[in-house]
Parts: structure tokens; sequence; C-alpha cells
């Protein structure tokens, strides 16, 4: 399987053996994808694997039952860090009693599987026959060291070298040497925790076999590890026995988040699912490396640090946790861009896009080991600074940050690349993106007559970006006493927005265009894009209506939520990636920044179809994106799933937090020691909202809101801190 030419570097192949069914577990470095049997099976294309540092160190774990493969009854991923599957039998033979037969349903098998520093799993047989059984449960593992590039179809030079399968101390050790130029040493090792096995056979790519009898309502555990070791990169620390101690722990671990995190409550059972959801898969992505704490984009593609989806979905999350904003501020900071280096995209100041840590990122055949090839991570790491700082005041992170802050705007005014003095993007890498910001397909940039747009391309998000940048880190100028940065930001923010409207405006259809291309030349179709501007001030007021409104043509809004791209347009696709379909964190983006015009009704519109889609899915759960096709019945249409969407993603997640503030319209000032309330709805799902532990400065609040026949009832129910509560109607 090879990539297409598409230019894409991102782009997932399926082919025929692809399965858009998956089932997900993560806890910090180290993810398991599996199909709803809890089985990794080989040479499949659904990047099933047990995962980390951007390599798969295992590429098959399938369980058998006298020769059979179990049938699922319930697969659960709930908790985010481990799983629960409940399987049964086929009809089958006694082993080695060819003349006994067991009926089918008469055999439990339940696996229990955690990541807690290693993979712990726990596979209990149950005989529910009235008489004695005998059992061979067989374990297929292997493990092929394969890169995530390489998993999503490149090519990949000069493999390093697999070893023979051994044992040692009852631990079956797959080890794998990559080539001299980056020399590290990998393995897979794993232990059998109790019962050794009956037989292990290095000919069936280690197929390990446990052979046992049990009685009618026996029933026996078999407990393994799964440790992942690389000399090129920090391993877990595994401080758990086995399954029943890793869970115990990890339980432990979500009550401590609960206790740092906003509490939500709700009347509707779906909304609370949907919240705690979002709070938990946040949970799952934050990951802690050794050079700092990030949320990872999603599963199971981009399971790393991604600059703009961290920054993105910290934004989001402020409302859940601003100690979040605070680590990708701090860690992102460490990698932003010292010199020119053409191979990385990379240039002094600018916010890195990606990092990778696998064979291929190390050896130089991707720029990944630090990649910079993204526009907007630049000036959202600004608007993340600024949010961050009206959510907590926190003065010591800001004057540790502030050079950080000025390097990004010497970035955004000296080296970023211009088209008409707006910042754009052109890559310079030859195995970079063609595409550097959020729409970074291949085929995302387009001229009205669907020809591709080229570039240097500004797209009309960033600009409102840049504007937001300046126009707020103004403030923070001031604060810290630089009076002359201050006037300078704020002169070179309003330039922007004098000049914005014409070069982006298309009279003819009445709204922004999509961007500029090399020439200036507007792309004069109609996106989500400018839909960011709203939040950032860069539209004149005059304008607001017009581009409030259009979002909800038919065209665009499904009923389920917003296009990326009008129907009407070519290249309209609603299951393609960027191209047609709906992207949750856009939808929210949009929300916030229609609240922030005064129109929260338009935002709670976006808020149901946002909802109204969640409680379809599994676990209530915001995917990376799904198709755009129209909602014209509420049964026979539901939301369909994009088949190599990531889930969970981090600004999915993030978007409910982000809905909720904005239909809320909940403003923080911690400077001012001060939270506003401006015209705050209820969703009509929803007659009652409670907000316990929302954290402002030093100070924290429970907050009620509740219907009655005539507004918004909001109760202050307790406040621990100096804070005033303003509430605007």
């Amino acid at each position: 399987m090879t990539l297409e030419s598409t230019g894409d570097i991102y782009l997932t192949q399926m082919s025929e053996d692809f399965n858009p069914q998956r089932r997900t577990i993560k806890n910090n470095n180290i993810f398991l994808v599996t199909d709803p049997n809890g089985n990794v099976l080989k040479q499949n294309a659904s990047g099933y694997g047990l995962y980390t540092y951007d390599t798969r160190f295992l590429n098959r774990l399938e369980l058998k039952i006298n020769s059979t493969t179990p049938v699922v009854l319930s697969s659960s991923t709930e908790s985010g860090h481990s799983s629960v599957i409940i399987c049964t039998n086929i009809g089958m033979k006694s082993h080695d009693e060819p003349n006994k037969f067991i009926a089918q349903e008469t055999v439990q098998i339940k696996r229990e599987g955690i990541i807690y520093g290693a993979y712990f799993e726990t596979i209990t047989v149950s005989n529910y026959n009235n008489f004695n059984i005998n059992l061979k449960v067989d374990l297929y593992f292997d493990a092929d060291f394969a890169d995530i590039f390489q998993v999503r179809g490149w090519s990949v030079d000069n493999q390093g070298t697999k070893e023979k399968l051994i044992t040692q101390d009852n631990i079956l050790k797959f080890i794998y040497k990559e080539p001299p130029k980056t020399g590290a040493t990998l393995s897979t090792d794993i232990g059998f925790i109790e019962t050794p096995p009956s037989e292990i056979n290095f000919l069936e790519e280690g197929r390990v076999s446990f052979v046992f009898s049990l009685e009618s309502l026996e029933e026996k555990e078999i407990k393994f590890k799964i440790n992942l070791k690389s000399s090129a990169a920090p391993s877990e620390v595994i401080s758990a026995y086995d399954f029943d101690e890793a869970y115990e722990k990890a339980i432990k671990s979500d009550k401590e988040w609960n206790n740092v995190t906003t509490g939500f409550l709700v009347n509707n059972e779906d909304f609370n699912e949907m919240i705690s959801r979002g709070s938990k898969d946040i949970k799952m992505l934050i990951t802690k490396a050794q050079y700092g704490d990030y949320i990872a984009a999603g599963i199971p593609w981009f399971v790393t640090l991604f600059g703009r989806d961290c920054l993105i979905a910290a934004r989001q999350s402020l409302m859940l946790n601003p100690n979040i904003a605070k680590n990708v501020l701090l860690t992102l900071s460490k990698f932003q861009g010292k010199v020119d280096n053409p191979w990385k995209d990379e240039e002094p100041g600018k916010i890195p896009h990606e990092i990778r840590f696998g064979e291929m990122a190390r050896s130089g055949q991707v720029p990944h080991e630090t990649y910079y090839g993204t526009v907007d991570a630049t000036p959202l790491w600004l608007m993340l600074y600024y949010d961050y700082f009206k959510w907590t005041d926190d003065k010591e992170t800001i004057e540790k940050l502030w050079p950080t802050a000025l390097a990004c705007f010497e970035w955004i005014d000296k080296y970023s690349p211009k088209v008409k003095g707006y910042v754009a993007y052109l890559r310079r890498s030859s195995e970079g993106l063609e595409n550097q910001y959020w729409k970074d397909s291949y085929n995302s940039n387009i001229h009205s007559d669907g020809s591709h747009a080229a570039p240097p391309i500004a797209p009309v998000e960033v600009q409102g970006y840049v504007y937001a940048a300046k126009f707020r880190v103004a403030e923070i100028a001031g604060y810290l006493g630089n009076q002359a940065m201050k006037a300078k930001l704020l002169q070179e923010s309003w330039a922007l927005k004098q000049r914005f409207h014409e070069d982006f405006w298309i009279e003819d259809k009445q709204f922004y265009a999509m961007g500029l291309d090399k020439d200036g030349r507007k792309m004069e179709i109609i996106t989500t894009n400018p839909g960011h501007c709203l939040e950032t001030g860069i539209i004149d007021e005059k304008y607001i209506d017009i581009v409030a409104n259009r979002f909800f043509a038919p065209d665009m809004f499904t009923g389920w939520g917003i296009r990326t791209l009008s129907e009407d347009t070519p290249l309209y696709n609603p299951m393609s990636y960027h191209n047609g379909s709906i992207w949750p964190h856009d939808n929210s983006l949009i929300a916030y920044g229609l609240a922030k015009a005064g129109k929260i009704d338009l935002a709670l519109r976006i808020a149901t179809g946002m909802f109204e889609s969640a409680r379809l899915m599994s676990y209530k759960r915001l995917p990376e994106l799904f198709c755009g096709f129209p909602r014209k019945y509420n049964r026979q249409d539901p939301p369909v799933m994009y088949p190599v969407a990531c889930i969970p993603q981090a600004w999915a997640a993030g978007s409910i937090f982000m809905l909720m503030q904005a239909f809320l319209n909940l403003i923080p000032d911690a400077q001012k020691r001060e939270i506003t309330l401006n015209n705050s709805l209820l969703p009509s799902w929803s007659e009652y909202l409670k907000l316990t532990n929302l954290k402002v400065g030093q100070a924290y609040i429970d907050i009620e809101f509740r219907k009655t026949n005539k507004s918004i009832v909001i109760d202050i129910l307790d406040k621990r801190g100096k804070v005033d509560i303003i509430i605007r109607k």
C-alpha cells in the first residue's frame, strides 16, 4: 500500500480490508487500537496496533479458543484508559476430545485490558456447560516496529533488522535494531503473570498456548503485560503488577482529574454524557513528555504534539481547566523556531506544527522530528497566551513567556511569507505540507471554477488570528509596562482591519473569500473559514449579520452542523476531508464568534446540531469530523461517520466546552476579578445547568442556571476567593 501522488502527507489510504470500527485506549505515551473483539489483526489496513512514540510495537494480538474466533457480545472502551470485552464461543469441539461437542454460547471469554505504563490484559474463561471441557487458548503476537508514517502508507528507506524471537525469564521478546544512522534498539516484551504458557511456538509468529480443563461453572484467568522499550526514548514507568492494580490506580487518577476540573451537571442525561465524554477524552489525550505536557491531537494518526491542534483544544478547554493552556504554551515555546531551515519549514519565532519521534523522523526521511509547516500556530499561540492571561492573571507565566510572544510577532512581521502584505504560507520543504493551515488537504484551496489556488496563500481566518493577536496582546504589553509595544500593536491591528474588508470581501457573493492566492486573487468560494474571524474583531460590525446568517443557508447548514464548503461549489463532496464535511471544532469556533457578536440564538443552533449528532454516536463522543450529508429526516438521516477520522480527537473533545461558553456567553477577566454572563441562554434540550469549581484567577465559583417561563435565572451558589459576577440581560 502506497500513498497516491496527491501532495498530501496526511492522507490515510483505505483498502478492501479496511475496517472503520476501532476500539481505542490510551494512557500517556502509549495507545492501543483494536477491532471490537479486542484483536489486532495482522496486515490490517485500519491502524490497529500497540504504539508509543510514533512506532507500532505490536501489529498482532489475536485470541482463538479451540482454533475458533470468539463472537463479541459487548465491547467497551468508555473509560478511555481501559477496555472490557465480553465474547462467547461458536459451536466447537473440546480440545483433544473430537467426540465431545461444546455448544455455542456456553463458554464466556472476558478480556480486560488497560494501559498504565505498559499494556496489561486479563483473560477470564468461564464454563457454563454442566460438564467438564478441555480448552486451548491461543494468543498470537507479532511486532513489526513500523513507523506511523509507514502504517499510513509511506515507503521506508533502509529498514533495520528484526531479530529472532526469543524467550527470557518467561518473557517473549521481539527485538528490532534500527540502521546505523539512528542506531536505536526497540523491543516488545510480553510477560506472563502467575501462569506460564503451556507452549510457545516460535514458528507461528509467537503463538502462545494455554491448555487447561474447566469443570462446570469453573473459570480460568490468563494474565500478561506488554512492555514497550526503545533506546531512543524514555520508557514509561510501570507501577502496577497486573490489570487489577493498574485499574485501581487509573481510577484514582480519574478522581484526581475530576477534583481539578470544572464540574458540569444538567438535567439531560445525553448532555451529561457528552460533557463527561469530552472531559475524559481531554484527560486521555493529555500526554506528559520529557519536554513538557501537551494534548495529543488525535488517535490513531496524530498522537503527538501538534501546534495548531493543541492550541485550539487548550483554548476550548479553558472553562474546564486553564492549567491545560499553561502547559501547552510552555511546551510549545520550547520548540519555537530559532533558525532558517527550509527542510523543516522553520523560521525564527515560528511555533511548530508537529513533532515526531519515529525512525523516519529521526533518520531524516521526513522533516517531522520538529516540523514547522503551519501558518496559523504562531498567531494561535498568541491568542491562547492572551486568553490564559484573562482566565488566570498568572503574571509569573505571562512574564516568562513574553520573549516567546515577541518572537512570534517578529515571525509574523518579518519572516512569514506575504501576499499583498497579509501573512501567508509557502512550502519550502520537499517533503512538507503543500497547504499549511487547518484545511491542509491537497485539494482544499480552490477558486470558484474548481481550479487549485497557487501558493503562497493568505487564508482569511489567519488574518483574523493576526489581528486578534496584536489587538489583544497589546493589553498584556501595557500590563507589563511596555507602553511603546502596546501602542505599536494597536496601530498595526488597526491598520490591518482597515484594509481587510476590501481585500477579502466578495461583493456579488456577499461573503468573505477563503483566502488570497499568490497573485492576490480572491478564492471566491463559500467556506467556514471566515467564521473563525467572527470572534477576532477583524470583521466590521455592519457585516456581522450578513456573515452570520450565511452559515445557516441550506447549502452550508445540514441540520447536524455547518459544512466546511458550500454544496454549490465545484469539488464539493460530503465524504471528503475538508470539502463538505462537518468538523465539530470548526462549528464551535463559529458558535463562539456568534456569541461574542451577540448572536447567541445562532450559536445555540450550532450547539443543538452538535448535541443531536453526538447523542447518536458511540459514547456520545464527537469525532474529528463526520460527513456533510443533509439531515432531511430525523430518523432516516443519522450523522454519517467519516471512515478514517481520529476518535477521540482533541479539538473535537474540546468543542463541547467552547459551545457551552458560547451559549452562556461567559467572559472572564481575572485582572478585574470579574466574570460577566452576558445574556446567557440555555438550549431547548436543557432546563438546568450547574457549574462547580469554575476557576477564574485564584477564585472558584459555583453557578446555577435555571429556565423559568420568562427568562433564565442565574444563582451564585458559592464563591471561594475574590471575584465579582456581573449578570447582563
